[in-house]
């Protein structure tokens, strides 16, 4: 069957650019997105499934919400509110990436977003 991702790129393109159009705040953490940071900067724009397409989620407006690909990469097929507690304990810890700090070159490391590190 392949990765579900790349099936309908159609409508995942039509998502993506209904939730760019509206300029919504990241549904992880409630704060804003800037829409002009291109990938792979942590604050850039990507769509989420609330319910994962790897757990039987669909690819529809009410499966979906804008979010910070930094907050995306922490939630990954895990809960949306296991993802806004896990997110709001990194961002109280100081663990969340600065905002004014340029991209890495290299993957993102994730050895202690899911308390590896503590």
């Amino acid at each position: 069957m392949g990765n579900p991702r790349y099936s309908n790129g159609y409508r995942r393109r039509r998502e993506r650019e209904r939730w760019r159009h509206m300029r919504a705040d990241c549904y992880i953490c409630h704060r804003p997105i800037d829409y002009e940071l291109k990938a792979p900067h942590p604050y850039s724009f990507v769509v989420d499934e609330t319910i994962a397409l790897a757990r039987g989620g669909t690819l529809t407006h009410d499966n979906s919400g804008p979010a910070h690909r930094w907050c995306n990469a922490i939630k990954g097929t895990h809960s949306l509110a296991w993802a806004r507690e896990r997110v709001a304990q990194l961002i109280a810890q100081g663990k969340a990436p600065q905002r004014t700090e340029p991209t890495q070159s290299g993957p993102i490391r994730c050895s202690d977003w899911f308390g590896g590190g503590d």
